[in-house]
């Protein structure tokens, strides 16, 4: 049995151990390899709960440009959150544009896809997309580059 998959119980990254995947994950990401998985630890709340479960899953995919890493958070009995692990939406400080982005963070662990029209914020593809990381890039990036005002995760919706 592969580790990552649903069934195997261990993360396929350092082969930790994980509890039953939720019917609802299962069902909305079919044939998906558990990455990482943090209980008690939330990435989209602000305020640390405690009893939420947080799963970074590649969605499995025929093609390479059909896999997606997805971020899923089920507070335990209540509804299961999904978001995309690799990207987050960025919005940029006033007097920024792409190019002072761009310039300003490190290609080597961010690259820029392109614009929400609709929000005009920037979508800022990330290296490391653990749960910590993730929780920690939520609350830095502003801090560290004048160029960013906020920074918020890219929601992702499961095909019905």
């Amino acid at each position: 049995m592969r580790p990552g998959s649903y069934d195997s119980n261990v993360t396929a990254v350092g082969n930790l151990p994980f509890p039953e995947i939720p019917k609802l994950i299962k069902d909305s990401i079919p044939r998906g390899l558990v990455l990482h998985f943090e209980n008690n630890f939330s990435v989209s709340r602000t305020h640390e709960e405690n009893c939420t479960d947080c799963w970074i899953i590649e969605s499995g995919g025929v093609l390479r440009s059909e896999r997606l890493f997805v971020l899923a958070e089920n507070n335990r009995g209540a509804k299961v959150d999904f978001y995309r692990a690799s990207e987050l939406y960025i919005t940029a400080s006033e007097s920024c544009d792409l190019k002072d982005l761009e310039k300003e963070l490190p290609e080597d662990n961010f690259r820029i896809l392109g614009q929400n029209k609709k929000t005009l914020e920037y979508i800022l593809q990330v290296k490391e997309f653990y749960p910590g990381k993730l929780k920690e890039f939520l609350h830095q990036l502003p801090i560290q580059f004048r160029s960013i005002k906020q920074v918020r995760l890219y929601p992702w919706l499961p095909p019905h």
